[in-house]
């Protein structure tokens, strides 16, 4: 495996097991999460794909439903070595298209297409994001969309 493959393998499985984890349980009071949440379904999504790239916890957590903060913290606990693994790496959303494939007054879902630029050190690779992200599910909490 190259010096690159590691750490874009390790992107891939993070933002995988972030958002394509099912909203399940109830709310089990899982603390206060300051702020958070979005007016729009697409605005959830690119503001918590900013925040589980920049390795900020809390801030990824306050754009995540109810249901599945304390599953996050958990999953987050145990892929310490990948969020080291960022430190390293320089992350492009910005070729990322959100598009809204169902919207009710509750819920929601998103597709994400286009790729994501992963640069480590000088080297650029692309991460098709199509097939993985086609139904990002999203439900309003509050008044504000988080993914779920």
């Amino acid at each position: 495996m190259t010096q690159f493959s590691k750490p874009v393998l390790l992107i891939s499985f993070v933002v995988m097991m972030f958002i394509m984890t099912a909203c399940g349980g109830g709310d089990s009071g899982n603390g206060i999460v300051v702020g958070g949440g979005a007016d729009s379904p697409q605005g959830a999504v690119e503001s918590f794909l900013r925040a589980v790239y920049d390795g900020e916890l809390e801030r990824a957590i306050s754009f995540v439903c109810t249901a599945q903060r304390e599953p996050m913290r958990l999953l987050y606990a145990d892929m310490n070595a990948a969020y080291e693994a960022l430190q390293e790496v320089t992350v492009d959303l910005s070729g990322l298209t959100y598009t809204v494939t169902t919207e009710e007054a509750e819920a929601a879902t998103i597709a994400i297409i286009g790729d994501v630029k992963v640069t480590v050190g000088s080297e650029d690779r692309f991460i098709n994001v199509d097939e993985r992200f086609s139904a990002v599910a999203l439900k309003k909490e509050d008044d504000l969309w988080r993914v779920c």
